[in-house]
């Protein structure tokens, strides 16, 4: 099955500039830096008051909100015309649905006073000196202002009037070394070369904590207390007819529109969520932020008594974690009498993955947050080749604790769960390019292990994907079908996924212990 490539993770330390925490004055944030020029007030919120437990202000450029508001007002105007069908048949029906805003103006409005509202963001007001030289950027076409939408027959827009402002409204608070700019896009380094000025730091939304914080990658533990934290907080959840919080959960539309069948035609989708989440199936790149403090400097019972304990001992963990879901999308159907009709059809076999991030207390979790909008896609049935069924396979198994796979699988393999009294055995058989892998996991010790069950995955050749004759046929994509035989519903919609969901449910984490570092385990060898 796949070569395990070891039974530890040696500890890396992700180091960036190593005084820019301490140079920092303020992080401020760029139209896209949440990708859609909308804003995310949630994460903004938890974001700004975890940089201002470090001394850093977070700074919104008043374009910036006037974009995002422009943009929500937007969003408003299509959401209204969306479903005004809708509204009209409650409203004939004698059921009111009033909206929220009467018109865009409001909703600008509301924004940006939610906006202003938000505790350590400082709303970096526009001045008549850096809207004018903005303004004098797009006009006369200076850096960093530019034609957008050029084409052979059209001369494009003049854009880059707003970027140039705020630049300029913030050089005038800090110098470019005393910022660090949310952005994922070339245009602010395009200004600061234009004005002959040092690039302050920039980075992409993802990459701040890791900028900023001091991360480790976790020796084991953390990922195991994470698991089983989200194992109980699942259970809890669906006991009392809940739903796991994970936050705001995206891309399930994107990913029904790409999985579309090209010969069918393709319907209205106009909205599509998560409404389930079903099973955990794993935890994967776990970080634990460093504890910077000298163990000398703690406090100790010779200085404060035999009695006192000292502070608690706080940390900040950040994992992926992956779940089983549902869905469904929301499609509407023009009927032959210009009416419409609305509809809604559930998708089974969807996959989430979100990061988030945990708060230790004393080694135990407090709280979960989310730290940015989690991703939803539906699982793949098909594959172009067997090797990347056999890659997906792996894949899905690692973000089980113990596996460490290779994306080729030998014919067996046995991964142990210490302390767990549990041991995994995986095989394969293979007819030519067509496989079956079978997970059976079992319980107890080396001597006496007892069969808790077992799941079986299979790849098989789609004769229907060669196009043409044997001799001046092509090989068509999805040429391989795959699929999990299980005992219930999750492994006969979830693939692959089903199998680390399957072993992370039976298995007792409670007892499990991650392997010490390699070398650590020599050097404690009594022999």
């Amino acid at each position: 099955m796949g070569r395990t490539r070891g039974q530890s993770i040696d500890q890396v330390q992700l180091r960036l500039q190593p005084l820019l925490r301490e140079k920092l004055k303020a992080v401020v944030f760029d139209a896209n830096a949440y990708g859609a020029a909308r804003p995310n007030l949630d994460h903004l919120r938890r974001l700004a008051a975890r940089l201002a437990g470090i001394g850093l202000e977070t700074w919104l450029p008043q374009p910036v909100a006037w974009e995002w508001a422009e943009h929500l007002a937007l969003d408003w105007r299509v959401l209204k015309n969306a479903a005004s069908d809708e509204r009209r048949r409650l409203q004939d029906a004698g059921i009111d649905i009033p909206m929220p805003f009467d018109d865009r103006e409001q909703v600008i409005a509301a924004a940006l006073e939610n906006l202003a509202g938000i505790p350590h963001v400082r709303v970096i007001e526009m001045t008549g000196l850096s809207a004018i030289e903005g303004l004098k950027d797009q006009v006369l076409l200076r850096e960093p202002a530019k034609l957008k939408g050029e084409t052979a027959k059209t001369r494009g827009h003049k854009t880059g009037a707003s970027d140039s402002a705020w630049i300029r409204d913030v050089l005038a608070l800090a110098d470019p070394d005393e910022i660090l700019i949310i952005s994922s896009d070339k245009d602010v380094k395009t200004a600061f070369r234009a004005w002959n000025k040092p690039e302050p730091t920039t980075r992409a939304l993802h990459e701040l904590l890791p900028t900023l914080f001091h991360l480790v990658v976790d020796d084991g533990s953390a990922r195991i207390a994470i698991l089983r934290y989200l194992l109980t907080q699942l259970e809890r959840a669906t006991a009392d007819g809940g739903q796991l919080d994970l936050g705001r959960i995206d891309g399930l539309e994107a990913s029904i529109v790409r999985d579309w069948d090209g010969d069918s035609p393709r319907p209205n989708t106009y909205g599509a969520a998560v409404t389930n989440i079903l099973a955990v199936a794993g935890v994967e790149n776990v970080t634990v932020e460093a504890d910077e403090q000298d163990p000398e400097d703690r406090p100790s019972s010779r200085s404060h008594g035999p009695l006192h304990v000292g502070p608690a001992d706080h940390h900040i963990a950040h994992a992926t974690a992956y779940f089983l879901a549902e869905g469904e999308r929301a499609v509407q159907t023009l009927l032959d009498e210009g009416d419409s009709e609305s509809s809604v059809h559930p998708y089974g076999n969807v996959l989430v993955r979100v990061n988030l991030s945990f708060d230790f207390t004393d080694g135990v979790i407090t709280s979960m947050e989310p730290e940015a909008d989690g991703q939803a896609m539906l699982v793949d049935y098909t594959y172009d080749t067997t090797e990347e069924a056999e890659a997906a396979v792996a894949e899905a198994l690692n973000v089980v604790p113990g596996f460490a796979l290779d994306d080729y699988l030998d014919d067996t393999l046995a991964v142990e769960f210490p302390g767990a009294q549990a041991q995994a055995e995986i095989s394969i058989r293979r007819d030519t390019e067509d496989w079956e892998l079978t997970v059976t996991l079992m319980t107890g010790d080396d001597d006496d292990l007892d069969v808790i069950g077992e799941l079986t995955a299979e790849c098989r050749y789609n004769v229907d994907s060669w196009y043409g004759g044997s001799r001046d046929g092509f090989q068509g994509p999805d040429a391989f079908n795959v699929g999990v035989n299980g005992p219930d519903e999750l492994s006969w919609h979830h693939g692959f996924w089903a199998l680390p969901a399957w072993l992370v449910q039976r298995i007792d984490w409670s007892a499990y212990q991650p392997h010490a570092p390699k070398d650590e385990a020599e050097e404690t060898d009594p022999s």
